[in-house]
């Protein structure tokens, strides 16, 4: 191994050998390794850091061939505490920050804001979402959003988000493999909450025929949850309602999971209007057919 030293190059090994030249510390177990077309950076014996060939640098690792070459510039191993720690002055921001070649400013970024204690989420230079001081999730990039006295109680609310102006404009919107599927619309005056009903997406439409007789047997209740007692309601019981509107229930009935807690049912209220109107429907006809029938026999 030889040492170039001069006021371009600093000092570089040179692996003139077929063992791998090293700049050792105070120890033999402490310094740096060059080999391979690596650099090592050992301590107590072991490597702690790596450079490989691709300019990847690796810690708590030396082996960074199993991770994206495209991706994975810096690659953190630890089995008990493998993280990141960004330490900033109290009047600056801690911020990991990403560019490409034609921006020298940030387009990506994850920043932790000292002032307002807030961690903000950026994309294409702007910021898309903020984790709060309080814990609250929000999708605004201002420090604007209301505050408790503007009917917003800011202390219970943890999710809050805005739209742009006041048109109609998408809050949520939810996917699966047969695309959109539902979503939560919001436009200058109010929220809404769709599922998708499209009459393109359903065949077999038949009209409900026992609409009062299946109704008839629902059993509306008056209780209270156990976690509530002070507040009555009125509702029904998830199983007894799933035989009659299977698809209005989530869940089974004393259901439980592998460690025989409890796994509770839920119910979707609204999967009921269907039914009510039905039997609604089918209550008005017999109602104007008997008021055909009094009509009809005052008149005789």
């Amino acid at each position: 191994m030889a040492l170039n030293i001069n006021g371009t190059t600093g000092i570089s090994g040179v692996d003139g050998s077929a063992s791998a030249p090293a700049l050792q510390g105070t120890d033999s177990n402490t310094g740096i390794n060059f080999g391979s077309d690596t650099v090592n950076i050992n301590t107590g014996g072991s490597t702690r850091a790596t450079v490989d060939s691709l300019g990847r640098l690796g810690i708590g690792t030396s082996s960074l061939g199993s991770y994206n070459a495209n991706a994975d510039n810096l690659v953190i191993v630890d089995s008990g505490h493998s993280g990141i720690s960004v330490q900033s002055g109290a009047s600056s921001n801690g911020v990991l920050a990403f560019t490409d070649g034609a921006n020298t400013y940030w387009q990506g970024f994850v920043e932790y804001e000292h002032t307002g204690n807030n961690l903000k989420f950026g994309t294409n230079g702007d910021e898309r979402m903020r984790i709060t001081s309080s814990g609250h999730l929000t999708n605004t990039a201002s420090n604007s959003m209301p505050t408790s006295g503007s009917g917003w109680g800011f202390t219970e609310d943890q999710l809050y988000l805005s739209t742009a102006g006041t048109s109609s404009n998408y809050a949520l919107r939810f996917y699966n493999d047969n695309g959109l599927v539902g979503s939560v619309l919001v436009n200058g005056s109010g929220v809404t909450y769709n599922t998708s009903s499209d009459y393109r997406l359903k065949e077999n439409v038949t009209a409900i025929s026992d609409g009062i007789t299946r109704l008839k047997t629902l059993k509306p209740s008056r209780f209270n949850f156990k976690a509530d007692e002070k507040t009555t309601v009125d509702g029904f019981l998830a199983h007894e309602v799933s035989s009659l509107v299977p698809e209005a229930i989530s869940g089974t009935k004393d259901e439980v999971d592998s460690n025989n807690n409890p796994v509770y049912q839920g119910i979707d209220q609204s999967k009921l209007v269907p039914l009510l109107t039905a039997a609604l429907q089918e209550a008005i006809a017999k109602i104007e057919t008997l008021e055909t029938k009094v009509a009809a026999l005052e008149a005789g």
